[in-house]
């Protein structure tokens, strides 16, 4: 009968102990907070357009706020295709699309679409430089971030208008200082 007795009691203090666990889990759900909330990290960046008639970059300072660096990337190579100023060129074809990214060290690789490279986009030599260092020097002004390597569907892209070789990273041109 003392047997039966620790048993119930046990039983008894489990179900006890139970039941509070659950009373307390229920009156104080954990608050997680929304990706949209919290999350974001706000980014100074220098966004460096073409102005193909001076043959020039212009630099346009900016503040982004973005839940990730991927994000913040695919907002950058947006804002690089639709240049606010009348007078300055898109850096970037309207098609481009970040398929993924990478760091090696200090190198920011992307994996763009094939409509980096339209042909008529990176006509002549003067354009395709102008272009290709708008790019390099708004991605630069990234942290850690000294060159840039283009790749395209995975692959080494050619020469973009036959001039600008992307088979190494790239460097901004100091000659071209914005």
């Amino acid at each position: 009968m003392q047997r039966g007795l620790k048993i119930l009691t046990v039983a008894f203090s489990v179900l006890v102990v139970a039941v509070l666990l659950a009373i307390f889990a229920f009156r104080s759900p954990v608050k997680r907070p929304e990706p949209s909330q919290g999350l974001r990290k706000t980014w100074q960046v220098a966004l460096c357009y073409p102005d193909l008639k001076a043959s020039r970059l212009v630099k346009v300072s900016i503040s982004i706020s973005a839940v990730s660096e991927r994000r913040l990337i695919e907002e950058l190579l947006e804002r690089l295709k639709n240049p606010e100023a009348p007078d300055l060129s898109p850096a970037l074809p309207s098609g481009v699309r970040l398929l993924s990214f990478q760091r090696e060290g200090d190198i920011l690789v992307l994996n763009l679409s094939s409509e980096f490279t339209q042909p008529d986009f990176w006509q002549g030599s003067d354009v395709a430089h102008l272009r290709l260092q708008a790019i390099v020097y708004t991605l630069t002004s990234l942290p850690n971030t000294r060159a840039v390597r283009f790749l395209v569907n995975s692959q080494t892209p050619e020469a973009l208008g036959g001039h600008e070789e992307l088979s190494e990273a790239i460097e901004p041109d100091p000659s071209l200082q914005p």
